[in-house]
């Protein structure tokens, strides 16, 4: 059985690495900045990771969002962390019309992750398994 090359083992450790410095760029947003995610598990993946930015499922903020609750919260930015598959992207457009003209939104952070993961974590659940299988440490 072939031995990995050394820059195999170096590119998973920066991919791994790129996606912490990520996930801490997130953690320092502002106050009045919003997390999306598609459900409870994604949202406890972040809480994991030590995400302490203001995160909500998108059934929760679908159903705020219909009522005037983006105007009384005030918010800066909605983060879209939606999954990185059809569906995801489905809900982004989605998350995109509700707050069209109401509030900022942005998907830098999901497209930095999807390419940061590059396809070995097709949700935001999968993140700290990702980074545990590349670094070996496990994920507080």
């Amino acid at each position: 059985m072939p031995r990995p090359s050394r820059t195999g083992i170096r590119r998973n450790t920066a991919s791994a690495e790129s996606v912490g410095r990520i996930i801490q760029e997130l953690s320092l947003g502002d106050t009045g900045q919003l997390i999306v995610v598609e459900g409870a598990k994604d949202r406890q993946a972040l809480v994991k990771l030590g995400v302490k930015a203001r995160i909500m499922t998108l059934r929760s903020f679908i159903r705020l969002a219909a009522t005037d609750w983006l105007e009384k919260e005030k918010l800066s930015e909605i983060v879209v962390l939606t999954d990185f598959d059809r569906r995801g992207r489905s809900h982004s457009v989605k998350i995109r019309k509700i707050c069209s003209g109401r509030v900022r939104v942005n998907t830098e952070y999901k497209h930095r992750l999807k390419q940061a993961l590059g396809g070995s974590a097709k949700e935001v659940e999968g993140i700290p398994r990702f980074i545990r299988s590349k670094t070996g440490q496990e994920v507080v």
